[in-house]
């Protein structure tokens, strides 16, 4: 880790790796529907949970909102027990953001993860 780094980043073993490794989780029947986005899930690794995030232009026209969403997103799934479930995430939008709605989005996909974590762990 370089020096001055933050240690609560999310390390590569939570990220995809490939391009194009969404589509089995994209595919995968278990989905988790809120107002603002969805969260599709499949089994990953053994303790080691990776999470992507796929967002569209036209959905989200500016890149400094889709790098906001973006940083919401990790920082909701860093600090989550989701992290360590095994699972395979990739959360969407459900309709075109508007950045008042940045609050609103953070905390449903918080929930989104309890949610996840509690259906996994019955």
């Amino acid at each position: 880790m370089p020096h001055g780094a933050r240690p609560q980043g999310l390390p590569r073993r939570h990220r995809f790796a490939a391009r194009g490794s969404y589509g089995p989780v994209l595919a995968s029947p278990r989905k988790l529907r809120g107002q603002l986005a969805v969260l599709h899930a499949a089994a990953g690794l053994p303790g080691r949970s990776r999470l992507g995030i796929a967002l569209t232009r036209r959905l989200v026209a500016s890149a400094v909102d889709r790098n906001r969403i973006r940083r919401l997103v990790r920082e909701a799934f860093r600090r989550h027990a989701l992290k360590i479930a095994g699972m395979d995430c990739v959360v969407t939008l459900r309709a075109p953001f508007a950045r008042p709605q940045a609050a609103a989005l953070a905390r449903e996909v918080g929930a989104l993860f309890d949610q996840l974590v509690a259906r996994t762990a019955t």
